[in-house]
């Protein structure tokens, strides 16, 4: 997760129609619970509701009947595509579809009655969103038709956990393969032969289920799956340590969330088998909408071997114009690379872990992006700050949580800079290494 420091916050229309719904449910449904179950429903942690054969949907995200993506939001992924696809990689966006949709034929009759779920609702607003994506000309793949499908002995999502299982994840692979070969550009594709062969049933470590079993009596369904090793045959393993300095990233890149980050799943091994070429994950669990790809396009890995496509998985309640628009402003100025570099001349250091710039009138415009490398990979928070022409002090930061991958790179959009004209900014990092350190002035847009 990236912290974004503003006074902004995020409102939802669904979260005050869904505590009128908590509070009016009750919490005595041990009676009718097939694990002795009761108060899931008002659970502080993670409110659920039971359904039927062991399975569990979350109240918040599984039951919406909407889903955030602004036409404003559709737009800054839009650019942030071009900005892709102007240094070779095209974007895949892949939003995965809540397990209410998926998996409606196990919803409790109180999923409607005390919730006001509707199935059609919710499929509407899930279809909005894939089409705003495409006529935003964003490559978009939409799962739910093919997970709704008959997985087999196995189905698509485990009972009480989110997560997809290892069936879930290859119906995706494939489905996720297909729209690729579609695309311009797959013909490309580096070409290797891939096998796949089951392992023993394997089981997740799942913090939801821990949260439901605290509230039931009896034990809960255990999240296994069919385990799955995917290897590349006639040639060397091309697994690689994430961000590694000599791992090749590959012609398909892969950033996620939990989903492609679960090993149990094998989602990764599926799709580059689907794909007959080596995808490289670069995945973070607990990264949520950006962590994963803002650690990945900010690093050397992605700068200087980008691949010719890039698939980004994000479960479609994860809001990505929860942050405001600087997350994907930064990402775009990443990806695009159309900056210049401050002379170093003008570039002083007047404090332990700052560093000063003189800035030329004119020199960074109203949509610019200022981009600060600390020169150690290891530093995680950055702060820009300036002082106004009407004499207040304008300052920005940018924190990258322990789950991601540091790389010391940040980008900070700067609005109405040149007519404010400040002749100095001042930026502070958590580490800095002085001779290494660069700031430049870059665009997020095509000049």
């Amino acid at each position: 997760m990236i912290h974004w420091i503003s006074r902004s916050t995020l409102c939802s229309r669904i979260l005050p129609a869904i505590a009128i719904a908590l509070a009016s449910a009750g919490t005595g449904h041990a009676a009718s619970s097939a694990f002795g179950c009761a108060g899931l429903e008002t659970n502080r942690q993670l409110a659920v509701v039971e359904g039927e054969k062991g399975f569990f949907y979350r109240v918040i995200a599984d039951l919406r009947m909407e889903q955030q993506l602004s036409e404003h939001t559709a737009d800054e992924v839009a650019l942030l595509a071009e900005a892709l696809e102007a240094g070779g990689t095209t974007l895949v966006f892949v939003p995965i579809p809540t397990k209410s949709l998926v998996l409606p034929q196990y919803l409790p009759e109180t999923a409607k009655s005390d919730y006001g779920f509707d199935y059609g609702v919710a499929k509407r607003a899930y279809d909005d969103v894939i089409k705003r994506l495409r006529d935003h000309g964003i490559a978009t793949v939409d799962l739910l038709e093919r997970l709704r499908k008959d997985a087999g002995d196995e189905p698509p999502f485990f009972q009480a956990d989110f997560h997809w299982t290892s069936s879930g994840a290859r119906l995706s692979a494939e489905e996720i393969a297909a729209a690729i070969r579609a695309l311009p550009g797959s013909d490309d594709l580096k070409k290797a032969s891939f096998q796949t062969r089951p392992t023993t049933r394997l089981s997740i470590i799942s913090t939801m289920r821990r949260l439901l079993q605290s509230g039931c009596k009896d034990a809960l369904p255990l999240p296994q799956t069919q385990g799955y090793e995917t290897f590349e045959t006639g040639g060397e393993n091309t697994t690689a340590d994430i961000f590694g300095n000599d791992a090749s990233g590959g012609a398909v890149a892969l950033v996620g969330t939990s989903y492609s980050d679960l090993p149990a799943s094998n989602f990764a091994g599926f799709l580059s088998q689907a794909l007959s070429t080596p995808v490289t994950n670069y995945s973070i669990s607990g990264g949520n909408q950006f962590g994963s790809i803002t650690s990945y396009l900010t690093s050397e890995a992605f700068q200087t071997n980008r691949p010719r496509f890039l698939i980004w998985e994000n479960p479609i309640y994860n809001n990505l114009g929860k942050f405001g628009d600087a997350p994907l402003i930064e990402l775009s100025a990443a990806a695009r690379q159309s900056c210049r570099t401050i002379d170093s001349e003008k570039i002083s250091h007047p404090g332990a872990n700052v560093i000063s710039v003189a800035i030329g009138e004119g020199e960074v415009s109203d949509s610019a992006v200022i981009y600060a490398f600390s020169g150690d990979a290891h530093s995680r928070r950055a702060t820009l700050r300036f002082e106004l022409s009407d004499g207040h002090q304008f300052e920005s930061s940018i924190l990258r949580a322990d789950r991601m991958v540091s790389t010391g790179r940040f980008y900070f959009p700067v609005r109405y800079f040149a007519r404010e004209a400040p002749q100095r900014i001042n930026l502070e990092f958590d580490r800095l290494s002085a001779d290494a350190a660069a700031v430049s002035v870059c665009s997020p847009k095509a000049r």
